[in-house]
């Protein structure tokens, strides 16, 4: 991959190749001499800026090489839907097959590379090396894996249960691109995630506050580490929301829970936390 750039950070001539492409994609087995000799332009996106635009005629797919986007389409009315986080080895755009129009704006969530793949040199290109080919039938397979994901998050009742599922998605593909399993960065804001899991986002903080004080997570600001990774797959199956901490969580009693036991115990008693007891405040 050639990717030169000035002193500003932008990328000047950048490409890469089809052998990237599929590397990126998780099939590296298919990379080859003809795959090598197929070339890519590549984009350098800031945060905030879109790669794609809502209702806009669709011409290439873009392959993510680092960074993250959100997908997010607006209503009529105005509202905003986040409708899923794309990163490393995802596709945007594939939404512009069906008719021919992007469905979302795909905007990035922090400093990230793209290689624009038109649609048309890329089915050009799959006559050299069909394996480009079945990169978009894998990506597009991915999507519908992925949107099943969400509607399996959707289908909980209680916030803390959505937002439990949806940390364990995000760990769970972090870790498949070889990071770590338990720590991750939330590149998303709490506005985004709220939006995605169909909840308020002061919700959102409440929740992971709850989640913390269960002793299945830690936060700091964006920084999430799982605790108790066998605890959260056990929470994420319960149906409705508790009021109180659910069995089989590390420890740590809820706040609610601390007020009842300080009440009962009269002024000036402090209750016993256990050995992993915090309380963490969530800023949003």
């Amino acid at each position: 991959m050639d990717n030169r750039m000035d002193g500003t950070g932008a990328l000047q001539s950048a490409r890469c190749t089809g052998s990237d492409l599929l590397r990126w994609m998780g099939v590296s087995h298919e990379v080859g001499p003809r795959s090598d000799q197929i070339v890519f332009p590549m984009r350098r996106v800031r945060t905030g800026t879109l790669v794609t635009h809502e209702g806009a005629p669709f011409e290439s797919l873009y392959f993510i090489s680092a960074g993250s986007f959100k997908s997010v389409h607006t209503d009529p009315d105005g509202y905003e839907l986040v409708q899923g986080f794309l990163a490393r080895g995802d596709v945007i755009g594939l939404d512009g097959l069906s008719d021919g129009m992007y469905g979302g704006d795909a905007v990035a969530l922090e400093d990230a590379t793209v290689a624009i793949a038109s649609f048309r040199e890329l089915l050009n290109a799959a006559r050299q090396v069909p394996a480009l080919e079945q990169l978009i039938f894998l990506a597009s397979g991915r999507e519908i894996r992925r949107k099943n994901m969400t509607l399996e998050v959707m289908a909980a009742v209680g916030a803390e249960v959505r937002l439990a599922r949806f940390l364990l998605q995000l760990i769970a593909r972090q870790a498949e691109q070889g990071y770590s399993a338990r720590r991750m960065v939330l590149r998303m804001s709490r506005r985004d995630i709220a939006s995605h899991l169909g909840i308020a986002h002061e919700t959102v903080s409440r929740s992971l506050t709850a989640l913390s004080d269960w002793g299945y997570i830690d936060v700091q600001h964006r920084e999430i580490e799982i605790l108790d990774p066998d605890g959260l797959e056990r929470f994420k199956r319960v149906t409705r929301g508790p009021a109180i901490k659910p069995p089989g969580g590390r420890g740590g009693a809820t706040r609610r829970a601390r007020v009842q036991e300080m009440a009962r115990l009269g002024p000036g008693v402090a209750p016993h936390n256990g050995a992993d007891g915090h309380g963490l405040g969530i800023p949003v």
